[in-house]
């Protein structure tokens, strides 16, 4: 194990979602969006959609294609917007948009300014890259496992100066490789995933490319859980430190839950490009917010070490404090497959801590409407919305993608508390109560169901007492719960790690790290280069 990464002495890890694309038809909203992102991000580059929904007369629809007054006029809300929003060490904004030229031929783009360029009109990538030379913009693909030709990324055409960084993980799935965790297949209309344009192809071209992870969801909520965040490491939350970032590549991407990942070869961040002779010295740092399962150290796209932290570490009986994670969980409900009418369901909920102490609540969440409020290091309290779970999945302005419906009828807080095993934690969600001590949550999960609502509900919507059920399951089915997740303590969560390549291949090599917790939620880092002499 790792005695610590030095080199981040003096950097903030800095939260965002580089892939949240805003629609002509949402322009009335953009407020919203903005304060949204503020609400729970570091900073936002808004990805402006310049494409139109068409229905035909025969029933066809499809997407429009190519520049319009209507995009023009859009941009100069988007940048206006952007301005009014920017707000240097506390919330930082950048102009975007998703590149409307011939994404099918050359890959999906997303363009950001440092402040200020035009909604461009190129047709080719190489076109774009020509007026972006002129401008302080970059262009960062996405979803680039698809097939090459049918909108997969195109490694022919690349400047590294213009993407610094590719997006590996979003609301399609990964792009990292063809055999690599998670797939391509949560928008089956553009899959599935193939060789020739995965993020793992162009780095074994040789190109120096950054790794993060974004949205790319439509929903008018930046940040949704499950689609992807992108981290910076940097010196303060300016527009010029996050650039500078950017253009190093101190980026990396995690799945939804914010993971902390630190790591350095032979003293430098990722992202760096260094020359020595081996041996390479790997030290990383992370802290997730579940137990870490395992972490997976790349060498030119091959695994060279796997370190596994499942089952080591210890969860104390004593009487002395220890850090811990408690997730709790905020969903199911109601289904029209029963026959209920249905509707978005608001959370009322208040966590109290006996002698415990409450460091910090983050959150998980999936669309608008969160309030999450610390009164103090005994209480939180917090107004949620849930999305109604569908009888049928299916694409829509408010929802996104059929495959990410789940989240949308769920919402979690993560809470980091310190305690002794004794002490005791108090769960109040709309009027239903629940006790636990640390020690018990240290060892097992619970759930508290809305069982009096949900027989509320079924009088209130057929006159039905529970005597007249025949089946009880129906009420337990169709009940909103609340799951406490096993708390995590601090030795589960937080890990250093350390390996030592002694004998590195000559010639240029790269570094980089897979992170894993044992929900499943997981972080890929920058790589790093090393030319070993």
């Amino acid at each position: 194990m790792g005695d610590g990464c030095q080199v981040y002495d003096g950097l903030q890890l800095y939260w965002g979602d580089m892939h949240t694309n805003y629609h002509n038809h949402q322009m009335s909203t953009i407020d919203r969006t903005f304060e949204a992102a503020r609400s729970h991000l570091d900073f936002f580059p808004i990805a402006y959609y310049p494409f139109l929904t068409l229905h035909r007369s025969n029933g066809l629809i499809e997407e429009s294609v190519g520049q319009q007054q209507i995009f023009l006029d859009d941009w100069q809300v988007i940048l206006a917007s952007v301005e009014k929003y920017n707000d240097p060490g506390n919330f930082v904004t950048f102009p975007g948009y998703e590149w409307h030229g011939d994404r099918r031929r050359f890959g999906d783009h997303n363009v950001f300014y440092f402040e200020e360029g035009p909604l461009s009109n190129a047709e080719t990538l190489p076109e774009l890259y020509e007026q972006l030379r002129k401008t302080k913009g970059i262009a960062i693909p996405h979803h680039t496992g698809y097939q090459v030709g049918e909108r997969g990324k195109d490694w022919d055409y690349f400047d590294p100066s213009l993407s610094p960084f590719t997006e590996l993980f979003s609301d399609h799935g990964s792009s990292e490789g063809c055999s690599t965790p998670f797939t391509l297949d949560r928008v089956a209309s553009m899959g599935p995933r193939t060789t020739g344009g995965n993020a793992r192809e162009g780095l074994l071209r040789g190109y120096r490319l950054g790794l993060i992870a974004s949205g790319d969801n439509h929903t008018g909520f930046p940040g949704v859980w499950g689609n992807g965040l992108t981290a910076v490491w940097a010196p303060d939350l300016t527009r010029e430190s996050l650039w500078d970032a950017f253009l190093s590549r101190k980026v990396y991407g995690v799945t939804g839950d914010r993971i902390q990942l630190k790591f350095e070869l032979n003293g430098q961040p990722m992202g760096s490009a260094i020359s020595g002779r081996g041996p390479a010295v790997i030290k990383a740092d992370i802290e997730g917010w579940d137990a870490i399962d395992r972490i997976e150290l790349l060498r030119n796209e091959k695994v060279i070490h796997t370190y596994c932290h499942s089952g080591n570490w210890d969860i104390s009986n004593g009487s002395e404090k220890i850090k811990a994670r408690i997730r709790i969980d905020f969903g199911w409900g109601p289904t029209p497959w029963n026959g209920f009418k249905v509707s978005d369901k608001q959370w009322e909920g208040k966590l109290v801590l006996d002698k415990a102490k409450l460091l910090d609540v983050q959150g998980a969440f999936s669309c608008l409407g969160q309030r999450v409020e610390r009164l103090s290091e005994r209480e939180c309290t917090w107004h949620l919305e849930t999305k109604s779970r569908p009888k049928v999945l299916e694409r829509s302005s408010e929802t996104g993608w059929a495959g990410n419906m789940g989240w949308y009828h769920r919402q979690s807080l993560v809470f980091c508390v310190e305690a002794s095993s004794s002490d005791k934690v108090l769960l109040d969600v709309d009027g239903e109560k629940m006790e636990f001590s640390m020690a018990e949550t240290l060892e097992s999960s619970r759930v508290m169901p809305l069982m009096t609502e949900a027989h509320a509900l079924v009088r209130e919507q057929f006159g039905l007492s529970p005597d007249d059920i025949e089946n009880a399951d129906l009420y337990w089915q169709n009940a909103y719960k609340v799951k406490v997740h096993t708390a995590v303590p601090e030795s589960a969560y937080s890990v250093p790690f350390e390996f030592v390549d002694e004998d590195p291949p000559a010639g240029q090599n790269w570094y980089r790290l897979r992170v894993s917790q044992l929900n499943g939620q997981m972080a890929w880092s920058s790589p790093i280069w090393f030319d070993n002499r």
